[in-house]
């Protein structure tokens, strides 16, 4: 509820921004989604992840299932800005490096597994 009303309060900050300067508007945008996001983060996304993670604590790689998701939500929202300020060419680039953190993320995790399964594989 304390988020629905924090994003009204933007809006109706950043019109009357928008309305009375306007070529400053793009970079109170940005710096205003980055607060924001930061508010949600610590407000609602790491409880939420840290209540998800004590009911999952069984479930193997649930923690990195959990991180994978995390950094996808910041990669969408960073990009949907990106995308609304016309930085088209940013978005690919911000896309891959998530996608490169997430992939060494995954072989760090899962490489004592892929060890085991090689030298299962080889004795046979």
């Amino acid at each position: 509820m304390i988020s629905l009303f924090a994003s009204i309060i933007f809006v109706v900050l950043l019109v009357l921004i928008k309305q009375s300067m306007d070529k400053l508007h793009a970079i109170i945008v940005v710096i205003a989604f980055f607060i924001f996001v930061q508010f949600i983060i610590l407000r609602q996304l790491i409880p939420l992840w840290q209540k998800l993670a004590q009911i999952f604590t069984q479930v193997p790689y649930s923690k990195g299932l959990l991180f994978t998701a995390f950094l996808l939500i910041l990669s969408e929202l960073i990009c949907s800005l990106l995308d609304q300020l016309e930085y088209e060419s940013f978005v690919t680039a911000v896309q891959l490096s998530i996608r490169i953190v997430l992939v060494s993320y995954w072989l760090t995790l899962l490489e004592p597994a892929f060890r085991t399964l090689v030298n299962l594989l080889e004795r046979f």
